[in-house]
């Protein structure tokens, strides 16, 4: 294709759409509406998927020890623990370190452990790591088996319960990114559709003279695609904006989780962002063309 040919398709497609400026604005109003909203849910998938990071690097099984246990017994369960399959570490807390913690943890309260040395009323326990999360429900299974235990805390179902989050808002962002895509693809036909009768008698005398079928195509194509790309464009600026805004509030009311940074996502979202809104811009052109444009 000539660049004389290129820059006649791109005139064309920029005269079209300032001549239908309306449905152009609405057109791209919708696409950046639809992929705002899907950016949206984007970034709370990923500070979500972020957080179940750092909850799951947290996991761990804490197995309470029943009371008047022996030194050499302690060392056979701790031997068990490690031959039960998906467990990572194996750290024993005597009854003396579970006494400290507690008092570590009070602060300026721990006067209250005072006295208490005597007669520890907290339990020795074993601290079990495990390989990933989805290994947690198996080991504490098997270490329900070994009566020594009187206790087992572990942390799954609070990792379950943030899945369970993140898969609904996938499932939902979808949908929605779906009924607002159908919209804008319906909305740039359209606006297609209103260029192409503009120019229907045109048309006609430019295939009677010679012109071909993709002649004549591609300044609607160009239009739909740059309608769906500034859409993208303008979506990727109210995120990154609106991010950013979010974070700077936020971020100092939040100690115990870090935001993922705004570059990391929008390094993975930015080129799926542009080839949605053209994907979405053309395929609004081509459904406009084959309907309404007789060639």
């Amino acid at each position: 294709m000539k660049i004389r040919t290129f820059n006649y398709f791109f005139k064309e497609s920029f005269k079209s759409i300032k001549r239908n400026r309306v449905m152009s604005f609405a057109s791209v109003t919708t696409v950046a509406a639809a992929l705002f909203i899907f950016g949206v849910f984007m970034i709370i998938i990923s500070n979500v998927n972020s957080l179940v990071d750092t909850v799951e690097n947290k996991v761990e099984i804490k197995a309470f020890l029943k009371d008047d246990i022996s030194s050499l017994k302690v060392r056979d369960i701790e031997k068990e623990i490690k031959a039960i399959s998906g467990v990572k570490n194996v750290t024993y807390e005597s009854k003396d370190e579970a006494l400290k913690k507690v008092s570590e943890q009070l602060g300026e309260n721990k006067d209250l452990t005072e006295g208490l040395e005597e007669d520890n009323p907290f339990p020795a326990s074993f601290i079990i790591k495990v390989n990933k999360p989805s290994d947690v429900s198996y080991v504490s299974k098997e270490l329900s088996k070994i009566q020594d235990f009187e206790k087992i805390n572990d942390a799954q179902e609070i990792v379950n319960q943030i899945i369970k989050i993140t898969n609904f808002i996938k499932l939902f962002s979808l949908i929605l990114m779906i009924i607002l895509s159908v919209i804008g693809i319906s909305l740039i036909s359209n606006t297609i559709k209103l260029t192409v009768y503009a120019r229907k008698r045109e048309i006609s005398i430019m295939k009677y003279i010679g012109a071909t079928d993709w002649f004549v195509k591609w300044p609607f194509l160009l239009e739909g695609i740059m309608l769906g790309l500034l859409g993208a464009l303008i979506a990727i600026g109210f995120l990154s904006a609106g991010y950013s805004y979010g974070m700077k509030m936020v971020s100092p009311n939040i100690l115990f989780f870090s935001f993922v940074p705004l570059k990391t996502i929008f390094q993975s979202i930015l080129w799926q962002f542009l080839l949605v809104g053209m994907f979405i811009g053309g395929f609004g052109s081509l459904i406009s063309i084959r309907k309404f444009l007789v060639l």
